[in-house]
This record gives structure tokens, sequence and C-alpha cells, in this order.
């Protein structure tokens, strides 16, 4: 289940109102919709609620002037804006009566911001005895950061494209929760039949798996694949599968079945959870066909080759194959470039990622040099492979790379020789990243470090 959180202004009885609508429109969608009043016990801490709705990978933005005159939604907007990847993780409506377009009504809410930091400088200097008010100088340094990002933030938002309230309110959000969950995306209810399936198979991990959930602040559900499936992907490896299968396999005798399929069974939840990472809407129809057919010859927007690994698994329905290669992660079908030589004859480079892709596929047959049969019999293996959709090969390619390995020219002859194989470029863009995650290379860390859990116990024991 898609999670959304709500940041809005919850003084304001007219935004109450909107959020229930929202509420219910989330609900019928099958959206989980998360909201202070429903989240934050008798007690609780708002702090650590704020915090958790900055990292959200949905959020929906109640704008109003309240909203930008509140020293609580300001340090959610302020916490959302710094976890990067704002324009894909929020989701404005504007409310009527917001002054928000035109450069010179934005001025107001700077305006108040260095009013009030002003005001508790004021007040701060007055006191006798300055000890003691480390709290009131954390809000003086949160005043001078809302008075500073005021303006970036406020045309930001300016330059997205939103609706009015009554639109939404006609519309019962239509438009907004499209671009949250699109009704069509049955792929997701895919990973999530998956990842339950696995989880059936192993009742040591689904109990440790439980008890990590009772203990965070995961909504309350039975479905055990829904609740993991739920929050970001980066966070639910982090926070629930990680420490959980950490757990489980240090209670196991490394050399026991039990160990070997507890760690089959993490794997796989593992690589279905990372299909969640891809923001689907990343790749058109043409592009989508052309990776389904295992055929990629153009750009995709990530920063890593695990980024390539995930995004072109997604969109061809199938769960990514991970292995570690010293400090990255790649697909098991990648292939790594060969490292050029500036002294190689014009047919050298070519020559060697023909050996280096051999050795990927036939790994047990070891070649110095291709002969004719040998091409063919490597493009075969390559069409059925792709055909069957038994393993996927690739080579990923940095577009930003100049150097003879990256020229178009270069690939058109090695395609000539092996159509089947597929050739990806990838470029990183914060902006219009394919990945939904908010720092690509951490979620690189971080499955690197969970694929080598078994070598870090195995040196602990």
């Amino acid at each position: 289940m898609v999670s959304v959180y709500v940041s809005y202004a919850w003084k304001d009885e007219e935004q109450h109102r909107l959020v229930d609508r929202l509420g219910a429109a989330c609900q019928a969608r099958g959206i989980d919709f998360v909201r202070d009043t429903s989240h934050v016990g008798y007690g609780g801490s708002i702090r650590e609620f704020m915090d958790r709705l900055a990292a959200a990978g949905h959020v929906v933005l109640v704008l109003s002037d309240t909203y930008f005159r509140s020293e609580y939604c300001m340090y959610e907007l302020r916490g959302i804006y710094e976890h990067q990847n704002f324009r894909k993780r929020v989701h404005p409506i504007v409310l009527s009566g917001t002054r928000l377009h035109k450069p010179k009504d934005r001025i107001t809410w700077i305006a108040h911001w260095i009013k009030e930091k002003k005001e508790l400088e004021e007040a701060l200097k007055a006191l006798e005895d300055p000890k003691h008010t480390l709290e009131l100088r954390k809000s003086l340094e949160d005043y001078a950061d809302f008075h500073r990002l005021m303006d970036q933030l406020t045309s930001l938002l300016a330059d997205m494209n939103t609706l009015t309230e009554d639109v939404h309110r006609d519309t019962d959000f239509a438009a907004l929760l499209d671009r949250i969950a699109p009704v069509d995306d049955d792929f997701r209810r895919q990973i999530i039949d998956e990842v339950r399936h696995t989880l059936a198979h192993n009742a040591h991990l689904s109990k440790v798996l439980q008890g990590r959930l009772h203990d965070s602040f995961a909504a309350s559900t039975s479905d055990l694949a829904e609740a993991l499936c739920a929050p970001p992907p980066d966070q639910a490896i982090s926070t629930l599968l990680f420490p959980a299968t950490l757990a489980c396999l240090k209670s196991l005798d490394a050399q026991s079945s039990d160990f070997a399929d507890t760690w089959t069974t993490a794997k796989s939840v593992l690589a279905w959870l990372t299909l969640l990472a891809v923001d689907a809407r990343s790749v058109g129809v043409e592009q989508r066909q052309a990776l389904a057919a295992g055929r990629l010859v153009f750009e995709i927007a990530v920063s890593t080759p695990l980024g390539v690994e995930i995004v072109s698994s997604r969109h061809r329905e199938m769960a990514p194959q991970l292995r570690v290669a010293k400090s990255n992660v790649l697909g098991a079908g990648a292939i790594e470039q060969p490292r050029y030589e500036s002294g190689w004859s014009e047919d050298a480079p070519l020559e060697n990622l023909l050996l280096e892709i051999w050795s990927c596929v036939f790994p047990e047959e070891s070649r110095t040099q291709l002969s004719i049969a040998d091409r063919r019999k490597l493009q075969a293996t390559l069409r059925v492979r792709r055909e069957q959709a038994t393993f996927h090969h690739y080579i990923a390619v940095p577009a930003d790379q100049a150097k003879p390995l990256a020229l178009s020219a270069f690939y058109q002859r090695l395609l000539a020789i092996l159509p089947d194989l597929s050739l990806i470029f990838f470029h990183g863009d914060d902006e219009a990243s394919a990945l939904l995650v908010s720092d690509e290379y951490y979620f690189m860390a971080l499955i690197h470090q969970f694929l080598t859990i078994p070598d870090l116990l195995a040196k602990k024991r």
C-alpha cells in the first residue's frame, strides 16, 4: 500500500475539512493516509511525526497564508526540501485566496519571518540572565532558515502546475491521487503478492518482521506484505528488512539449511522491494515496450549501475538479480566495460568487450579470442535468454563518459554483432530521476551492506 502524508495548518477548520475529504478519497483508492490526528497519540512527539513526514515518499501540501506563517508547517516544508527529490515527492493544493504566483505577494511571508526573528532576538537580549535558552536559540535558527528559504521554496512551488481546491473537491482529488498511485499500476500489486508468497515459506523471518513492524510507527495491518511495501523502499529496507534479516541469521547456524533458506527468502524480498523505488512515470510507453522486449538503446535518469538494474527490471516486470562488485551493486547480467588502453588498435576495445560478454554468458568456457562460430553462439544464447526472460544481459554506460567506449559508433559495431544485447546509457538527474529514493548512493550502500550480511556474520563468529 502506498502511503501519503499531509502537511497543513491544523488550527484552520477549513483545512481540517479539506484534509478529511482527502483522507476519504485516499481510503477509497487504497492509499494509506497519514495525518497528525490519527498518528500522534496523547503525549506523542509532534516533532518526531514531522520528521517522519519530511522523509516520506509522498506529501500533500495544503498551502495557504496561514501555512506559510506557521512555525510547524515551515519546519515540515524545510525538512521535505532537505530530503531531495522535492518536485516528485510533494503534491500541492493551493487554497483559494493564497497569493503565491507573483513575487510581490511572496514578499509578505519573507517579511513575516524577518519580523519573527527580530522580535525573538530582542526578547532574548532583554533577558537579565540569558543562560538556559538553548531551545529558544534553536527557534531563532529556525526563523533564520525560514527567512532564508522562503523565496526559494515559494518560487519552486509557484512554478509547479497545481489545481485549485475546488477542482480537487469536484473530482475527488483524482489528478493528485493519480500522481501518487496510478489506478492501473497492476505490477505494484504483483510485487506485493510476490513478497507475500515469498514470506509465506519462512515463518522465522516473518515473525521477526512482524515484531519490527510492531515496534515501529507503521500503520496497524494484518498483512505483512502490505505493511512492508507501504513505506518508501529505502526506509522499509533500513528499518524493517535489514535488522530483521540480521537478527534471524544471527540466531541460526551458518551451515544449516534454515540459514540458507532464510537468506534466500530475505534476498528475494529485497529484490522485489527495490522495484518499488522506480517511478513508473519515468519511462514512456515506447521505452517500456523496448525494455519489456529486452531492447534498450537510450538513456535512463539514474546515477548508478544499481539504478539501471532496478529500472530495467521494473519495466521488464521481473525481479532484479543483484550482486556485489567491490563497492558497487550490479545486476547479475550486467557486463562491465573493460579498461580502455590508449595504445589499443581500433579493433582491440571491441574484441576485449566481446570476450567480457562471453565470460559473463559462458563463465565455464574461457576464450582468448572469439571465432565466428563463438560469436554466433553468443548471439543465439542472448536471443534465447531475452525471449524467454530467463536472464537480462546488458551493458550500462555513463552517458557523460567522454571516452572511446562511450561513443555511439563503437556500440553500433557491437550491436551489429550482438543485436540481442541491451545497451543502457545512464546519467544522474536529481530533478528527473527515475528512482523515488532521496539519495541513490545511500540506497546502493544500504543494499550493498544487506547483501554482505553473511560475510559480516562470518567475521564475527
